[in-house]
């Protein structure tokens, strides 16, 4: 088995996904959120690329039935009935409900992993969990970060090697690292140990002002729920 990380997501040619298992990461914090919706009771989260299309879903599915939710630059979208942070996604809010959602980097990376083999919902909340189902799926490994507006995401990163770390340890055959996989894993390992400072990266320090402290310590907690998210036919459940 191999495992490769997608330092940024880009678009990304069908051939070399299609027999691998995708971990899609945005962990500041869309693939949080997602997979706090699906610990907390939602029937079915459905990503959209832009907001227009989340709006259009919703229209379809009926408020009774939907709720919508999504942010651009942190920012919860107006008229949209929650923001991108993962206490939000509680069971009072979703239970039972399906959450569309686009945020500025997440969903997009997930609609573009769909002609994966399988498409995962990756995150530190469920960073072993994650780790073993890919790894009980039997293929390569592909950790595809979603980054932020483009440009690599110093705390994605984090998470991907965080995750790989897992897979590693978990593995009961060898598993083959590319370089950057290690380079994650190096990452990953410096800022346990304290060694590395993210607060000064962009999206990091970018959510801390907006007064996102509480969601970024969350974001950052290890092994909080064994809740793993499948994306499959546009729907995540």
């Amino acid at each position: 088995m191999r495992i490769d990380v997608v330092p940024v997501y880009g678009k990304m040619i069908s051939s070399h996904i299609s027999n691998s298992t995708v971990i899609v990461v945005d962990v500041l914090r869309s693939t949080t959120c997602i997979t706090m919706a699906v610990k907390n009771g939602a029937e079915r989260v459905i990503p959209a690329v832009d907001p227009g299309e989340a709006a259009s879903i919703a229209g379809r599915l009926g408020i009774r039935d939907c709720v919508l939710a999504g942010e651009r630059g942190g920012i919860k979208l107006p008229d949209f009935n929650l923001g991108n942070s993962p206490a939000e996604y509680s069971a009072e809010n979703v239970q039972g409900k399906t959450v569309v959602v686009s945020t500025s980097n997440g969903t997009a990376a997930i609609h573009g992993s769909a002609a994966a083999k399988d498409v995962l919902i990756g995150a530190m909340i469920n960073r072993t969990a994650v780790a073993q189902r890919a790894l009980s799926l039997g293929d390569d490994i592909l950790i595809v970060c979603a980054g932020t507006d483009g440009a690599i995401s110093a705390d994605d990163l984090v998470a991907a090697g965080a995750i790989a770390d897992a897979v590693c340890r978990h593995a009961t055959f060898p598993v083959e690292a590319t370089d950057i996989v290690k380079v994650c894993c190096m990452l990953y390992t410096d800022w346990q140990e304290g060694r590395a400072d993210l607060s000064a990266t962009f999206h990091y320090a970018r959510l801390v002002r907006l007064g996102f402290t509480e969601d970024v310590r969350f974001c950052f907690t290890p092994d909080v729920t064994d809740v793993v998210p499948v994306y499959e036919n546009g729907i995540i459940r």
